[in-house]
């Protein structure tokens, strides 16, 4: 059994997302040139690493710096795990720090299930191409486990925002039918995509990306109520395909489109 799976963009170099799902395959000892941070989601994982052998079960986090030789195995049957690749020449621009991580001094810490259920929403961006929602993810999944596991400073609240957040929300509503990206927007507005975030968050309750997708919502909404067809209304306001169309509908709604269009039909 395989299905092991690497995601990377060529518009977001020096960051790649591994899928584990495997029986029986092991790996040799090896080191990567990033660091590395992953939560096992199923099964049992083990490695040899600093001199000792580990097994991480379930809800544990592996978490690893660049250059560190390592072995790797399944423990159980099958094991299933994600694991983000991040190279160290890429923080500074992402976290926008001029003090970086120390790197992790524990291996596998226990996991309140944020850093997985970060992981796992990063996938679904990574898998829909979906700019801001892939880089808004990594952002948050960024500052969390190196806040939390590498000796990171919690970011200090961001400045007054002089009319940024209202200028890019002005730049939401008239192109949210469009793919945009977190990078464009800080082009934009001239702020660091961390900063963008938060002052957005803290001005209108929900991050960017939120935002965008609830605009495309209500405008699904009208569209709907015209007599537009489904496929045509998901194609058209940018969502990656059908189901991401009624996923996010639902999200926000607690209705399928569908079901939103018959029962204003009835």
């Amino acid at each position: 059994m395989d299905a092991n799976s690497l995601l990377a963009k060529p518009w977001l170099p020096g960051v790649e997302l591994f899928h584990a799902d495997f029986s029986g395959q092991a790996f040799g000892r090896h080191s990567h040139d990033a660091f590395a941070i992953g939560a096992i989601v199923h099964g049992v994982g083990g490695y040899q690493c600093r001199g000792q052998r580990y097994a991480l079960p379930a809800g544990t986090l592996s978490l690893m710096n660049p250059e560190e030789p390592h072995t790797g195995h399944a423990e159980s049957e099958r094991v299933v795990y994600r694991m983000l690749y991040i190279e160290e020449s890429r923080l500074p621009t992402l976290l926008g720090r001029k003090r970086l991580p120390e790197g992790f001094r524990e291996l596998n810490p226990a996991d309140d299930g944020q850093v997985a259920m970060r992981l796992a929403r990063l996938a679904d961006a990574f898998e829909r191409s979906d700019a801001l929602g892939l880089e808004s993810e990594l952002l948050g999944l960024l500052e969390q486990v190196f806040v939390r596991h590498g000796g990171l400073r919690e970011a200090r609240p961001a400045r007054r925002d002089s009319g940024v957040t209202a200028a890019l929300r002005d730049y939401l509503e008239a192109h949210y039918a469009e793919a945009v990206s977190l990078e464009r927007l800080a082009g934009l507005v001239q702020r660091h995509p961390r900063h963008l975030i938060e002052a957005f968050r803290r001005a209108y309750g929900v991050p960017p990306h939120t935002y965008l997708l609830q605009r495309r919502v209500r405008e699904a909404k009208r569209r709907l109520l015209q007599g537009q067809a489904l496929a045509e209304v998901a194609l058209e306001l940018g969502f990656y395909d059908q189901a991401h169309f009624n996923g996010v509908f639902r999200r926000f709604t607690g209705v399928t489109p569908g079901r939103f269009r018959t029962l204003a039909q009835g």
